[in-house]
Formats: C-alpha cells, structure tokens, sequence
C-alpha cells in the first residue's frame, strides 16, 4: 500500500469515524478497558458497560483494590467473564511492577493477564503512538480482500500471513498519532464499509487498491473453515421464593462462570431438577433460549419449593430488583425477569 492510499484512509476515517467514548479519550487505561470489552461483544452493547464500568472503576489503581465480586458484578451481562477476571488481575500486575502506569512496550503489556498480540499493538499504537499492527476480525476482512488472501486467518500459517499483511499496510513514518488512527481506520473500515455478507465496495475510500474489488468478487473473502456446529442443550431452572425474595446459589470456584450467582439448575428435564436440587415445582414457565459459545440453550424455569437441604452449596436469598447487584450471568437475568412478567 502506497502512501498516497494510506493517506487516503487516513482522512476518510477522521472525516467519518463513529463518535464512541473510548475514541475521545487519551488515557491508556480506559483504551485498555474498551480494548478488553470489545473482544467478542459488539460496539453497541459495549457502550453503557463501558460508561458504568469506568464510572465505578476510573482508574487503574481503584480496579486493582476492588473486590474480585465487585469487578465482575459491573461485567455481568456482558459475558465471556474471564475478561473481567483477566483485566482485574492485570490491574493488579501494572500496581505492583509498573507503579500503577500502563506500560506502553507491546513486549510488556502482552505479559500482562487477557493481553495478547491483538490488544497489545492496539493499546501500543492507538494510547502510546507506537507502529504496532493489529489484526481483529474486521481488519482480517479487510486485509483478505484487499490482497485476495486464501489461507484461513485462523490457521497457523494464516495467522502469520496476515500478521505480516498487517505490518505492510502500516505507515512506515508519521506522526505518533497517525499509527493508531491507522489502525482504527482498518477496523472502521471493516465494520462499516467492508461488511461481512454485502460489502459496500462503491462507498470504500481505497478500492482501487483493493484485489477482490477488482475481480469483482469481495463477497468471497475471507476464506473461512466451516464454523463448529452449535450443540442444542436443554436445562431446567427452579425460582424459589420466601417472602418476595428469591434463592441463588453460587457456582463451583472452578470452571464456566465459576463463582457467579445464580438459579438452582440442571442439565436435563424437570425430573433431573426435582432429583438435583430436591423441589416440589408448582408451576412452569415458558422457556428462555441462550447461546453460550458453541452451545444453544433451551431452558424451562419452573416455580417451586425446597423439599430438602442445600447441604454445603453457599446461597442467598434476593429480592428479584435486586439481581443487577448480584455478579450473575444475562441468562439468569432473563430467567427472572420471565418470572416477574408471570407475576404482572
């Protein structure tokens, strides 16, 4: 890429880049933050975590002193909770070895928890000026198509072509500002213009540059391996209910949303819930579905009551307003909001 066709990009990003809150900011630890929640969860869901998260969090040092319950409480609903577990970890890494300043050398920050090549050449170019590529799905679309690239990005050696593709388009010189908006400009790109199914090449800044424009077939690229086959799962959840509250338990320490709060549970039909968790259920609800990573869930709530101990699970009792308090997941959120509208 030429530098008139950087430049090119360079100035329709700064023209029509989208207004979002971690882009009128400077500080490398709210960069950081948005860098995080950004992995796998869309702009417009991000938006009102970010604002809260910072809110309650807004600098390195009051992440680091939080209790690990509180971090993940101003997470919930955002999933994939090893982010938020990652980041506090990290923010207690930069207090102890970076006196609480972010570094600003890739070779560091991907030594720090949840930091890996990506978020660090984003962190790197877009908080510290640093030319350092980066390579998201957005930027993969667009480097694909731009030189018609065959090789799955996935792969290992797809993952190293594109890695170097990354590190070409990149400005070789410029101003310590330019590396970062750069690299933005790639991925607006990519998430505005060069869409995934129906990209808008008469409206992209470079097609001329761009290869599959040329033979007049975007659409094609990237070349993608077939995505894993969802696994449909049925679950059964009991509401318990004691003078208006409701009855949560915590989940093992170890493993997916480990010591998250939520609904007594099962894998499997009302008979495996009644013979889990010992309940009497009075009444069922209409099913709740989520998707967990490659897992589709269909989960039937029922209204019950204890017919037995808890034995050693730790539990609380909670009045139902009160779950955005609580570090829970937005499926056990839905799961009590479908109890509350049967109660209206």
């Amino acid at each position: 890429m030429n530098a008139d066709t950087q430049q090119k990009l360079l100035l329709w990003y700064r023209k029509h880049r989208r207004d979002l809150p971690w882009r009128r900011t400077s500080d490398p630890y709210k960069i950081w933050v948005s860098e995080i929640m950004l992995q796998q969860t869309t702009v417009e869901t991000v938006i009102p975590y970010y604002e809260k998260f910072l809110k309650r969090f807004p600098t390195v040092a009051s992440l680091a002193v939080a209790p690990e319950d509180e971090v993940i409480r101003f997470w919930s609903g955002l999933g994939y909770y090893s982010r938020a577990r990652n980041l506090h970890q990290a923010a207690q890494r930069v207090m102890e070895k970076f006196h609480g300043e972010l570094p600003s050398r890739a070779e560091d920050l991907i030594k720090l928890p949840g930091i890996g090549r990506y978020t660090a050449g984003a962190i790197g170019s877009i908080a510290f000026g640093k030319r350092t590529p980066i390579l998201d799905g957005n930027v993969v679309r667009v480097l694909s198509r731009f030189f018609t690239l065959v090789n799955d990005p996935k792969s290992t050696e797809g993952q190293k072509i594109f890695w170097q593709k990354a590190e070409e388009v990149l400005p070789k010189t410029g101003r310590k500002k330019d590396f970062g908006d750069f690299n933005q400009a790639l991925m607006e790109l990519g998430a505005t213009v060069c869409l995934p199914e129906k990209p808008l090449c008469l409206m992209c800044p470079v097609s001329s540059f761009c290869r599959a424009y040329q033979k007049g077939d975007a659409a094609a690229f990237p070349k993608m391996k077939k995505k894993v086959a969802y696994r449909d799962v049925i679950m059964s959840a009991v509401l318990i209910e004691k003078e208006g509250k409701l009855l949560l338990v915590q989940r093992p320490a170890k493993g997916l949303l480990r010591g998250m709060w939520e609904l007594p549970m099962v894998e499997g039909d009302s008979r495996e819930l009644i013979k889990h968790w010992q309940v009497k259920l009075v009444k069922q609800l209409p099913s709740v579905r989520h998707s967990v990573l490659n897992r589709r869930l269909v989960i039937t709530p029922f209204v019950g009551s204890l017919q037995g101990e808890l034995a050693t699970i730790k539990s609380q009792w909670i009045f139902p307003d009160e779950i955005k308090n609580v570090p829970t997941s937005s499926m056990n959120r839905k799961l009590i909001n479908r109890f509350i509208a049967s109660k209206l």
